[in-house]
């Protein structure tokens, strides 16, 4: 209704072809029939009057007069009135009622289009500025009637304070210190109401020490310069670390004397935190990429390491020294692989298998381990409400991470203590303040009654290799590796933390309607191949490819290997047959998810094992097919094997040449 431009002008189409031309420049307009239908629409609210000389001359403008006398004191609504353009004089009741009106611009007519254009743009840019006067003025009300003698430099206050919006403004006298302010300019300082007084002393004693030279450095400089910008950080008055951004100009008197400052203070702390946040996440991002890479290559060395313990444990069963020897050395392979996959859920590169999880269970499955860990020092207490939806989260994982959260619970409390374990479902709707998509979510919660930490530890917490354990007493991935698991699955992780009172540290996880799979049990002895069978075994990695078939060998497949996906292809448009795919996923060229897809396209539903050490199959995998992770044993590789096999025994029909 503000923005809107009324017309009056009864004879003719004066009106008709106003609102024709004001509607092409997409100005918002209404055609009022007379003098009383223009006061009801200007009572309901305008932004401008376009009216002609005549529709004045017409009737009785004193009820126009009234309402224009009686508006508030911050509005002045602009007329643009339409004059009748002849060259006798204008008579004196004519000029009486153009004088009524007050705020009034005069176009003689005839007149071009973009004159009566640019004239109610300005006059709509006008009455724009009086609104947000209205706003502005409850603050500076007091201020402008104590200082009505000194009238230009409250205007010139008024008008910085109108152009940095939202912001707050300050005026001071350069002969006494005193500042007059906005009750805004109080509230970013944290005083709920303005101070009694306030100077340059008052401001100074709230900047960082570290920066209060250089601050009052530049407010000296700006009386000699004449204009003031400065960012610095503060403590407000609920000891809160705030950063401001301050703007003044200086008013001088006609001797070239400065007398007063006058400017705006606005609080940047949102901004700067936002900025930190960005260059914390393109760090993240960086060192994801790189530890990303790392474990993947790393993974690849594993596989054939772990394989081939396999290998020589079952081919030695009747050595107990050898087994020994070997269970170290697995041991060991196993601690080097849940590293990397630490590295890989920082990085947010690891192969998640998601499913519908009951979290009750895994935590109360969880939980007696959980125990052994921390010791008789720590009280351990479990709340899960019954009745709970699952939620989609790859449960190895998950497990992974509450055990680290717990351990470092642990060492937060050297002399005991109690941790609680806890989950609730929330619904979260899209204004949530943790950047989450709307929806239910699990929230579980790791609480501590520990050491706690500090604002500058709590921002790293989440870093990579950030440790506050010492030198040789923590990989510093624990909480980065929850953190990727979160992101990864959809949710999210937050921490708060006191010195001296403990951590509180929430996963959040999506929900799911699906039913929860029961728990995997896996054979510690890999299963023999139940009959003959032929393996397509691919991987570009020639180590990894030999320490696999030996594997499938001794497991008595027939094992055919290739060290492409495009090598694969040609084996069997040759007419070799197989009964099962191993394909590893990341090669050159052609991924293992892009050799999957192109035989189905060709009609060959041959059974596909994905084998993977770096990323969870990305776009090109058909979402039915089964992952592996590298490294992996024996029985792992063997249960696969066999339960594809056995879900499917068809033969394989050969590609067309």
């Amino acid at each position: 209704m503000h923005e809107r431009v009324l017309i009056l002008a009864p004879r003719g189409r004066d009106a008709a072809i106003a609102a024709e031309l004001l509607g092409r420049n997409d100005i918002r307009c209404h055609i009022c029939a007379d003098q009383a239908g223009l006061l009801v629409e200007m009572t309901a609210g305008a932004g401008a009057v376009l009216l002609t000389e005549e529709a004045l001359a017409a009737s009785d403008t004193s009820a126009l007069a009234e309402w224009v006398t009686a508006q508030p004191t911050w509005a002045d609504i602009p007329f643009v009135v339409l004059a009748n353009g002849t060259t006798a004089p204008r008579t004196q009741a004519a000029a009486k009622r153009l004088a009524e009106l007050g705020n009034v611009v005069l176009l003689e007519r005839p007149l071009h289009a973009e004159a009566m254009l640019g004239a109610i743009r300005s006059a709509l840019k006008a009455r724009t500025r009086q609104y947000q006067l209205r706003d502005a003025a409850s603050t500076l009300e007091k201020a402008v009637v104590d200082r009505t003698r000194d009238l230009e430099d409250a205007r010139a206050s008024l008008e910085i304070a109108l152009d940095a919006a939202e912001m707050g403004s300050w005026d001071i006298d350069l002969a006494t210190g005193q500042a007059r302010r906005t009750l805004r300019h109080d509230e970013i300082f944290g005083y709920p109401a303005l101070l009694p007084s306030w100077n340059v002393e008052t401001f100074l004693s709230h900047v960082d020490p570290a920066q209060r030279d250089a601050v009052a450095g530049a407010l000296d400089l700006a009386v000699q310069s004449g204009s003031l910008e400065i960012e610095c950080g503060i403590t407000d008055a609920n000891g809160r670390g705030r950063w401001l951004v301050i703007k003044g100009r200086v008013r001088y008197s006609p001797e070239g004397v400065p007398t007063r400052m006058a400017g705006v203070v606005s609080d940047v702390t949102d901004r700067k935190e936002a900025d930190a946040q960005l260059a914390q996440a393109q760090k993240m991002d960086a060192v994801g990429q790189l530890t990303g890479g790392v474990a993947h290559d790393f993974n690849n060395l594993l596989t054939p390491i772990v394989g081939s313990l396999d290998l020589i444990r079952r081919h030695h069963a009747d050595d107990p020294r050898t087994q020994r020897m070997i269970a170290g050395a697995l041991e060991a392979a196993e601690r080097a692989a849940t590293l990397t996959q630490r590295l890989l859920a920082f990085a947010r590169r690891q192969a998640l298998q998601p499913q519908a999880v009951d979290v009750g269970a895994l935590i109360e499955g969880i939980v007696d381990l959980i125990r052994r860990t921390l010791g008789p020092s720590i009280s351990i207490v479990l709340e899960a409400p019954p009745r709970l939806s699952a939620a989609r989260v790859d449960p190895n994982q998950l497990e992974l991470a509450l055990l680290n959260l717990s351990i470092n619970a642990r060492d937060a409390m050297p002399g005991g203590g109690k941790l609680t374990l806890s989950v609730a479902e929330v619904a979260v709707d899209h204004r949530n303040a943790l950047g989450l998509g709307a929806g239910e979510y699990l929230c579980m919660t790791v609480t501590d009654t520990g050491t706690g930490m500090d604002r500058a530890t709590l921002e790293r917490a989440t870093e990579p290799f950030f440790s506050t354990k010492g030198v040789g007493k923590g990989t510093g991935l624990g909480l980065s590796m929850v953190h990727g698991l979160a992101a990864q699955s959809g949710g999210t992780l937050t921490i708060e933390s006191e010195i001296g009172v403990g951590t509180s540290i929430q996963l959040w996880l999506p929900t799911t309607d699906e039913k929860p799979a029961n728990a995997i049990h896996h054979a510690v002895d890999p299963v023999r191949a139940r009959a003959a069978a032929r393996v397509l075994l691919v991987d570009d990695e020639d180590l990894v490819r030999s320490a696999t078939a030996d594997m499938l060998r001794d497991l008595g497949y027939v094992v055919v290997e290739a060290s492409s996906a495009s090598q694969a292809l040609s084996a069997l448009r040759s007419g070799i047959e197989a009964d099962i795919l191993v394909s590893d996923y990341l090669m050159p060229s052609m991924t293992g998810g892009q050799l999957i897809t192109e035989l189905r396209a060709t009609g060959n539903r041959i059974p596909a094992l994905l084998v993977t050490g770096y990323a969870a199959a990305g776009s090109d995998v058909p979402g039915d097919v089964v992952r592996l992770a590298k490294p992996f044993r024996q029985s792992d590789l063997a249960k696969q094997v066999d339960e594809l096999l056995g879900a499917s025994r068809s033969r394989v029909s050969p590609l067309p040449a």
